[in-house]
């Protein structure tokens, strides 16, 4: 995302990270946030695992907003006799607020309280 950003901004931060030595690129999750909790460190995840982790780990916090979003979707093969079937449940799913329900039983199921917006606020 960074290294094929139209964005100076993102474009430099890729360029700082690439030229690191050493290099501040993981192999993992788990490994960059272990790096977080044990060393300074900043770590760029996804907005959805970034959610979980910091409800399950209370050392970890978001600073600032997201850089990017993305929806999800479910790959079938061309002209799969199920894509109307998941098209139409998970629609029902959405209308009925289920799918924000499940995410809020699995996502904020941690042991973590609401944390603060860390987010920059302008002012006036």
């Amino acid at each position: 995302f960074l290294q094929n950003s139209r964005y100076q901004t993102y474009q430099r931060m890729w360029n700082y990270m690439y030229s690191k030595q050493p290099s501040v690129f993981v192999k993992s999750t788990e490994e960059g946030i272990a790096r977080v909790l044990n060393s300074n460190y900043a770590f760029l995840l996804e907005s959805t695992m970034n959610e979980y982790y910091r409800q399950r780990n209370c050392n970890l916090t978001q600073v600032g907003g997201l850089l990017d979003t993305k929806g999800y979707g479910i790959g079938m093969p061309v002209g799969s006799v199920f894509r109307d079937e998941f098209d139409l449940a998970i629609l029902q799913l959405q209308e009925n607020n289920r799918l924000e329900i499940l995410k809020r039983k699995w996502w904020e199921g941690g042991k973590c309280p609401k944390e603060e917006d860390h987010r920059a606020k302008g002012k006036g």
